[in-house]
This record gives C-alpha cells, sequence and structure tokens, in this order.
C-alpha cells in the first residue's frame, strides 16, 4: 500500500505537494481503514483532490505518474543524451527549491521502504532507497553525484550492486536499472511501485472503450457481478454481449520509427498489443419481450466512461493496486460517483487493499469521504499551487463541516470567482 507522496519542483508546484494515506485519529464516516503498524490510526483507502480550474491537480497526480515512468523505464526507454523528462516551476531548475519526488509504501505487515530522487539540468542529482523494518531503518543504497564517492551500498544490499552503479547513466534511476539487471533484493520494490501503481486508461468522450480478450471484466465468472453493478447503476441494461473488433493500429505500418520517438512506439505497442480487441454491447428490455441494443457507438458518452472505469477498477480491487483517475466525475452523475469511490471505502468491494488517487470538482462527494482523505489545492498570484489536507484545518471535525467550509468558500479549493457577465458588458463585438 502506498503510505505517502511527496513531489517537488513539478510543474505548478515549485515548493512541496504531498498526499498522504496516513489515518489521522480523527472518529468520522467512513471508518473503515487499513489497519497496518506502519500508521497508528491505520491506512486510508482513497484520497480526493479538489481544487479549482488551473489549481494543479492534474499536476500533483502526474507527479505520481511520472515517477512511476521513470522508475520504469528511465533506463529503457531513455537516450544517453537525453534529459529526464521532469517538467520542473516555470520550466528553469531552481537550486534554491530541489525538484525530485519521495514515495513511501508498506511492502508487507512488518516492512516498508522509502525511496526519493532529486533531479536537475545535469540528471539525476540524488537518490536513495532505505528499507524500514520494525523502526530498524537499513540504507539500501544512496547516491549522491556531487560526492567523490557518488554511490554507497549498504549490507542489505545483495548482488552486483558496482556493477550495476556502472551501467546506471546520469538520467536514470539506479532502481530502473537494478530491475532490468533482476536484482533480487530490488526487484520486489521496483514491482510495488510499477504494477502497484496503475494509471486509469484513456478516455474517449467520442465512441466506445475497447478492451483486451483477458480484460477481468469481461470474464465469464465476473459477468453476474457485471449486471448487478450495471443494475445498481440504473442504466437501464439487461445484459451484455462481447464482440471482436478489428482495429487498424499503426504499431507496425512501415517507416514508423523515422516518425515517432522510441518511447512513444513501446507505448503505443503496450497499450495497443494487438489489433484485435473486444467491445461490449449492451441488451435492453426483456429478452421474453424482445430484448435490442444500440450499436455501442451510439451509447451515451456516460455508459462508456462508466465501462472504462469500472474496468480499471476491477483490475485494482482484484489485485489490491492504488488507482490514479483524474476528473473521476467526467460524465458521470455524482451519485454515481459515489458509488465508484464507496468500492474503495467498503471491505466487502476491497478485500485486498487497493487504493484510489482521484481529482475532481464535484462538491457533493465530499460527502462520501472522511476530512484526512480530502486534499485541497489553491494557487498564489504567481500561479503557483499549494496543497494542503482538509484534516489540517481547526473546525473541521466531521464531513457536514467540510462541505458547509466548502461552499461557503473558507477553506482552499474554491474559485474565486469575478463577475464574467461585467466582463463582457462593455464588448462592442457582441452587440446591445
Amino acid at each position: 500500500m502506498i503510505l505517502r507522496f511527496a513531489a517537488l519542483n513539478f510543474r505548478s508546484f515549485r515548493g512541496r505537494g504531498e498526499i498522504s494515506y496516513i489515518s489521522t485519529s480523527r472518529k468520522d464516516s467512513p471508518d473503515w481503514r487499513f489497519q497496518s503498524q506502519h500508521a497508528p490510526h491505520g491506512v486510508l483507502p482513497l484520497v480526493g483532490v479538489w481544487g479549482a480550474n488551473a489549481s494543479g491537480k492534474t499536476n500533483l497526480l502526474a507527479a505520481l505518474l511520472e515517477t512511476r515512468r521513470l522508475v520504469r523505464s528511465s533506463f529503457t526507454d531513455l537516450e544517453p543524451d537525453q534529459k529526464v523528462p521532469w517538467v520542473p516551476w516555470r520550466m528553469t531548475y531552481d537550486p534554491q527549491h530541489p525538484a525530485g519526488a519521495e514515495l513511501d509504501i508498506a511492502l508487507t505487515d512488518d516492512t516498508r521502504v522509502h525511496f526519493g530522487f532529486r533531479v536537475d539540468e545535469g540528471g539525476i542529482q540524488e537518490e536513495w532507497l532505505y528499507r524500514y523494518q520494525g523502526r530498524r531503518r537499513q540504507v539500501l543504497y544512496h547516491r549522491q553525484r556531487a560526492e567523490e564517492q557518488p554511490w554507497y551500498f549498504g549490507p542489505a544490499l545483495k548482488g552486483q550492486r558496482h556493477q550495476i552503479a556502472e551501467a546506471t547513466r546520469d538520467n536514470c534511476l539506479f532502481l530502473s536499472t537494478a530491475a532490468q539487471h533482476n536484482n533480487a533484493t530490488l526487484l520486489p520494490i521496483f514491482r510495488a511501485i510499477v504494477d502497484g501503481i496503475r494509471p486509469e486508461r484513456r478516455i474517449e468522450l467520442r465512441g466506445s472503450p475497447l478492451f483486451a480478450k483477458d480484460e477481468a471484466l469481461l470474464s465469464e465468472d465476473f459477468r453476474p457481478t457485471l449486471l448487478r453493478l450495471l443494475a445498481a447503476a440504473d442504466l437501464g441494461i439487461s445484459d451484455v454481449r462481447v464482440e471482436e473488433f478489428e482495429v487498424n493500429a499503426p504499431r507496425d505500418a512501415p517507416g514508423i520509427e523515422e516518425i515517432f520517438r522510441p518511447e512513444f512506439l513501446a507505448e503505443l505497442r503496450r497499450t495497443v498489443p494487438e489489433k484485435k480487441l473486444t467491445r461490449l454491447c449492451f441488451l435492453r428490455g426483456a429478452s421474453d419481450q424482445g430484448a435490442w441494443e444500440l450499436p455501442p457507438e451510439m451509447e451515451s458518452r456516460g455508459t462508456n466512461v462508466l465501462m472504462a472505469r469500472l474496468a480499471d477498477i476491477m483490475r485494482v480491487l482484484k489485485a489490491g493496486q492504488l488507482l490514479v483517475l483524474d476528473e473521476i466525475d467526467t460524465s458521470l452523475h455524482p451519485d454515481l460517483c459515489a458509488e465508484i469511490v464507496g468500492l474503495f471505502t467498503d471491505p466487502r468491494s476491497n478485500p485486498h487493499g487497493a487504493q484510489l488517487l482521484f481529482s475532481t470538482h464535484d462538491r457533493s462527494l465530499l460527502r462520501a469521504l472522511r476530512t484526512d482523505e480530502v486534499m485541497l489545492l489553491d494557487r498564489d498570484r504567481d500561479g503557483e499551487s499549494h496543497a494542503r489536507p482538509a484534516s489540517d484545518y481547526k473546525g473541521l471535525r466531521t464531513r457536514d463541516d467540510l462541505r458547509a467550509a466548502h461552499e461557503q468558500g473558507r477553506i482552499r479549493g474554491v474559485p474565486v470567482m469575478g463577475d464574467m457577465c461585467g466582463a463582457l458588458e462593455s464588448d462592442s463585438s457582441i452587440g446591445s
């Protein structure tokens, strides 16, 4: 499980933007949390991020996914002379504001790890990985580019440490290199980050979502559950049919290597692994009265978005992973969003410790979260983003207090609106 993540000097965050899944001692609903010796009051199953447009919500989520991507593929996908793809504040690195990320993960009931790195124009400036078993800290490795001896390896890190360090370029993470060399100590930590953090699938606002043939959402074993979920969503769907769909993907087109960058092609071939995918067709009406169906491309945008969301959610609930959803309320009714959130906060649907990180503008969802599960963002006059958990505000003891304060604009995460009608009043191009 993810315990904490912090991004430093990334996009609109000049300083530190932090997300914590460590629960406070507050008694609030929903009161169910994961029990862990790494957190005295438990680990939260989800965190929701609220803020005005351009407040930095997407950037905070993107920082976590960019950290995952650097761990997964900085060794394999970056060219030797390519810069580390970390975008600092105003596109310029500032020595007064270090850039990078930190991540705390509970690997087992008694083991957690703290991973972090710093990046600048020259590449990876610093990188470290500590392992905690109980209160005892073990330094697995520490990398400091400016030191005369840039590498330190703790006795707990076994294997070909120095050989892997020699193969680690300035623009890639040691953890990424070590995983490609099958280091037995670091490979489980690599997997906890790369497999444990799952980005959402791309939401298409036109057309129906496409799925791989082995998607859990489409399995016959899951079919009764899917039909119950669709019935609970009140979409009027009585049955589901799966059909094969031919994809004209450009993944193997002649000369494609000369057009696109290698890392883009690698992502394309990963996300479109085959030309024959599947899609869902929905039947409506009772079978004895003549059920009927629309072509998938004519289904409502909300129905198609829900299917994409459910596919992602079922995958992480089954595997106990963290799902990152930007704008969870895209084309979905607020009550339906609340039900999706509830899948993570109920032990009946989340027995394996899955977690959710999402952003939203939907104020009604504040009713579904604890105050320590709400992160509020705003930006100052320079455009710098700042993040603060709602539980830090005095006087917000419950979700009702939080929603009232949010509606009244007494806390962060609310736009300060001007008079848009008045701004157009004197524009002669609109007419009198």
